[in-house]
């Protein structure tokens, strides 16, 4: 996913430049610099990636909030039109099931809390914690913000907008409309820097799966090695940052466009991946407690993982029968796509079973962390 975001950086970047200054700059060099870019700042201590992430997300959050602001104050209590949340409103619409795949999709990375956690100071404490803002701050901002924007048009009038060609600029024509042009020039910088943004977030994240993965011998040793200076996963950073260059330097080559193809076409597989890896996830809570819940409650440990396990199972379906939603392509190209996922899935379990028969003691150890050993 990381690389093809940064497709999506070059593309958004080349765009926007275009409008703001005339100048014409092809989508790759930009793409080029931001794999760069998140590979030195992967390469340093993650509270800098913090920092910049937190940065990129206070501003954001901020434009958003001005947006909301201005339609309240023009539209005032008519833009508060629970219409928006009638059931019969949604079923009538059709795409029911698309459109959850296309939700979980928005909420993709607030587990990658969990992967930092031998990198916090206290790790029990500030990963649980931070999950839950997470989910919570993205519920409460989504639904209200979404609610706001669709009541500045009207429930009606914002569904036709959002299905017509110029749908995905429906929130820059609020911003225009209800604040001011100065507003939505800001959005389409601050589209930029999220770009970046998540560039950095997904980077971080593939670079500490690799160094988890290698340090367990699951891929490569290698990719296990720390900075003895930084702390940080530094062969997992540089293949994660060659692997980045790779896709946009071969795209470039065959032309690809970069967000119809690169971005979406990546991404497409990588939500779909990362929603089955979750239900996993959560079927193996069940099974690491099922003998000793550690002093944990039964909710905690058997009932919520269970639900959320055939949840986030019921959504994978849906996200494989509506591949098309994702991808915006049909038939091969999908099938293509799709591949990977049960391929991979396989080969991890072959190699976890080779392990577990070569050496019991350190298949075992696969469900240890750095900060239990400590």
């Amino acid at each position: 996913m990381a690389p093809g975001v940064a497709a999506g950086f070059g593309y958004f970047a080349s765009t926007t430049l275009s409008d703001l200054t005339g100048a014409q700059l092809p989508w790759w060099p930009l793409s080029t610099l931001c794999v760069l870019g998140t590979g030195v700042l992967g390469w340093l201590r993650v509270t800098l990636s913090a920092k910049v992430l937190g940065v990129a997300l206070v501003l954001e959050v901020l434009v958003l909030l001005v947006m909301d602001v201005g339609v309240l104050a023009d539209r005032g209590t008519a833009a508060l039109d629970i219409t928006s949340f009638d059931p019969s409103v949604l079923s009538s619409s059709g795409g029911m099931a698309g459109m959850f795949v296309l939700v979980i999709g928005a909420f993709t990375g607030f587990e990658a809390t969990a992967i930092y956690a031998e990198e916090a100071r206290d790790p029990e404490r500030t990963v649980p914690r931070a999950t839950f803002i997470a989910i919570g701050f993205l519920a409460l901002f989504y639904a209200a913000g979404v609610w706001i924007l669709m009541g500045g048009f009207g429930t009606d009038r914002s569904v036709s907008m959002a299905r017509s060609s110029d749908g995905p600029q429906l929130t820059f024509h609020a911003a225009d409309r209800f604040v001011g042009p100065w507003l939505a020039d800001s959005m389409h910088v601050l589209i930029v820097v999220s770009a970046f943004a998540a560039t950095l977030a997904f980077h971080n994240a593939a670079a500490r799966y690799l160094y988890a993965l290698g340090r367990e011998g699951l891929l490569p040793r290698r990719l296990g090695r720390v900075s003895a200076r930084q702390g940080s996963p530094v062969t997992a950073v540089v293949a994660q940052t060659v692997f980045g260059l790779v896709i946009v330097v071969g795209g470039a080559l065959i032309d690809a466009d970069p967000y119809a193809e690169i971005f979406l076409w990546t991404n497409s597989t990588g939500v779909l991946g990362i929603m089955i890896m979750q239900a996993l996830a959560a079927l193996a809570v069940c099974f690491f407690f099922r003998r000793d819940r550690r002093g944990m409650s039964v909710w905690r440990v058997a009932v919520a993982p269970l639900i959320a396990f055939v949840g986030l199972a019921l959504l994978s379906v849906l996200a494989t029968l509506h591949f098309d939603l994702l991808t915006g392509r049909t038939g091969a190209v999908n099938a293509a796509l799709l591949v990977p996922l049960p391929v991979v899935l396989v080969a991890g379990f072959v190699v976890a079973l080779r392990i577990r028969r070569a050496d019991p003691g350190r298949y075992a150890r696969l469900t240890e962390v750095d900060v239990e050993r400590d």
